[in-house]
């Protein structure tokens, strides 16, 4: 069962910082040297400092740093238990949109309880990283997002806000954010039943869920953790999976590495499992958009050299793909590059980090081809969302870069305390 919990978030103070959206952050993950530095010359008081400080010894920077905003009274603590409704207003695609969520606790249970579920494979350093963060703090800085089904939308009613919310900021991307708290008990309970017997899928945040894991295993073995310790839970933003402000955008390949390719070969091969067929570089997107839930890609190989790639050989992944589920042989991710990458190009899964990188933008990626900078790109759609709940509902992980949700969820807004003597 899903243990759903409000908690007394740390938040900025607005009488010291009135302005929000300087302090926000995106996720650690997504901070690049350069905008690292942009974060920290444009604030003195900006989350970077908490989350990836620029510092010699960054985990305990960040432990002091905390400790002195506090008593500046820069950070504030919510004095009741919260739960804190989060809306996103954004732009994709000419479209405007608002994705709903709130922001509360999750037991964190292991996998095997079936209780949360992963859809995508992690990697060992950045768990790593965030864990020394957890033991040098306390403080569990950011959350992960979590995805639940509930079509009659009973937590979207429970937590209907009223007025103007109590904190709003604009992202580096233009998203902007409102919260509103929640702390009427009744409400708060309302979630919680709702909410007890469906199972959770993490969209976004396998390091962070899996780093709470191992923090909360650590601190058992050093001795007794109470039941409703707050460190035996992980702060989450929750999305309604039914929501129409859910949006998974693609993420292409692009691919180097390859010595001298004889493209008229490659085509051949490619062509004996895709039809294949010429189109304008400005047609990628629209020919993609039409292809529904059939499997298109397009291959790009230079300035005025688009093909279009729609599967006919649908047997072909079966053969090469064992031991997997029907739904997990359908993604298009696998497809690609199990045909496409591995098969026409011959890329090993353990080496591909030598051969692809990846990029969101489809104008961007046909560009880094054009310059030369990589020899191709793979473009391809969006995984869906039933997708996604269809393959981790089998047990089974997507290779990474499966999906891109967005947009993200910003760091700053609202933080929780996992001390030892915290309770939720």
């Amino acid at each position: 069962m899903a243990d759903i919990r409000p908690f007394r978030g740390w938040r900025y103070n607005p009488t010291k910082v009135s302005d929000l959206s300087q302090v926000i952050t995106q996720p650690y993950d997504k901070i690049s040297k350069e905008l690292q530095q942009t974060y920290l010359a444009r604030n003195p008081s900006s989350f970077v400092h908490l989350i990836l400080p620029a510092a010699a010894e960054p985990y305990s920077h960040s432990a002091a740093t905390c400790r002195q905003w506090s008593d500046q009274g820069i950070l504030i603590r919510d004095n009741r238990p919260t739960i804190y409704v989060l809306h996103q207003d954004f732009e994709v695609g000419g479209q405007k949109k608002t994705r709903k969520s709130f922001v509360a606790a999750i037991r964190a249970d292991e996998f095997e309880k079936g209780t949360v579920l992963p859809h995508e494979r992690t990697l060992s350093k950045p768990k790593a990283d965030r864990l020394n963060l957890l033991r040098a703090t306390r403080m569990d800085y950011e959350q992960i997002f979590m995805l639940y089904s509930d079509p009659e939308g009973i937590v979207e009613q429970a937590l209907s806000p009223c007025g103007a919310p109590a904190m709003l900021a604009t992202d580096d991307y233009g998203v902007v954010q409102k919260v509103w708290p929640i702390t009427d008990p009744a409400k708060l309970a309302a979630v919680h039943r709702a909410l007890s017997d469906k199972v959770m899928l993490i969209a976004d945040g396998h390091h962070r869920y899996e780093t709470a894991l191992n923090f909360r295993q650590e601190m058992e073995q050093a001795g007794p953790v109470a039941d409703d310790a707050a460190l035996r839970f992980k702060s989450t933003a929750f999305v309604n999976i039914a929501d129409p402000g859910l949006v998974i955008l693609p993420t292409h390949r692009l691919l180097y590495g390859l010595g001298d390719v004889n493209w008229n070969d490659t085509l051949a091969r490619i062509a004996k499992l895709f039809e294949t067929k010429p189109i304008e570089d400005a047609a990628v997107e629209a020919e993609l958009s039409r292809a529904g839930t059939e499997h298109v890609f397009a291959l790009h190989t230079g300035k005025d050299k688009t093909w279009l790639l729609r599967l006919t050989d649908k047997a072909a992944v079966g053969r090469l793909v064992k031991d997997r589920s029907a739904d997990f042989r359908d993604l298009d991710v696998v497809i690609l590059h199990t045909l496409l990458i591995e098969h026409v190009f011959g890329i090993r899964p353990d080496n591909i980090e030598e051969h692809v990188a990846y990029e969101r933008n489809p104008s961007e990626t046909l560009a880094k081809v054009d310059s030369s900078k990589y020899q191709a790109a793979l473009l391809i759609n969006p995984t869906r969302a039933d997708q996604v709940q269809k393959v981790a509902a089998h047990g089974e992980r997507m290779p990474q870069k499966s999906t891109d949700f967005y947009p993200k969820f910003v760091s700053g807004l609202v933080f929780m305390d996992i001390g030892d003597n915290e309770r939720v």
